[in-house]
């Protein structure tokens, strides 16, 4: 696993109580399309670049293989969730989060450093 920047939209999700949590979002372009995943029991964050040919039809539980958590560690293959769909909150509590359906503008992305699984 290695550190990796990956382009990316900021998004703003809630949870009851709480709001503004700030949760991030990869788009496909072009062919690009990384994800982001997270580790479910401690909120790490990771990608998973599925333009890898040697990914072709696997899961992510099957791609993250043997690795542990690098924050908790706990084993990814039975942790990982697609993230923000599922994400881990600063108070522990797990929370959901769908991106709008309108793509924002490549203005409006950033650059995230993540850790890539799977290679």
């Amino acid at each position: 696993m290695k550190p990796r920047l990956v382009r990316c939209h900021q998004g703003f999700a809630s949870l009851p109580g709480k709001a503004n949590i700030e949760v991030y979002y990869t788009i496909p372009e072009f062919g690009y399309w990384n994800k982001l995943f997270t580790c479910i029991e401690c909120g790490e964050l990771f990608m998973i670049d599925f333009d890898n040919p040697a990914f072709a039809g696997k899961t992510p539980e099957k791609i993250a293989g043997e690795a542990n958590c690098s924050k908790c560690g706990n084993p990814l293959r039975e942790t990982i969730r697609a993230y923000p769909q599922s994400f881990r909150a600063d108070d522990g509590r797990i929370g959901h989060f769908e991106p709008d359906r309108i793509i924002p503008l490549d203005t409006e992305s950033i650059a995230k450093e993540f850790v890539e699984i799977g290679v």
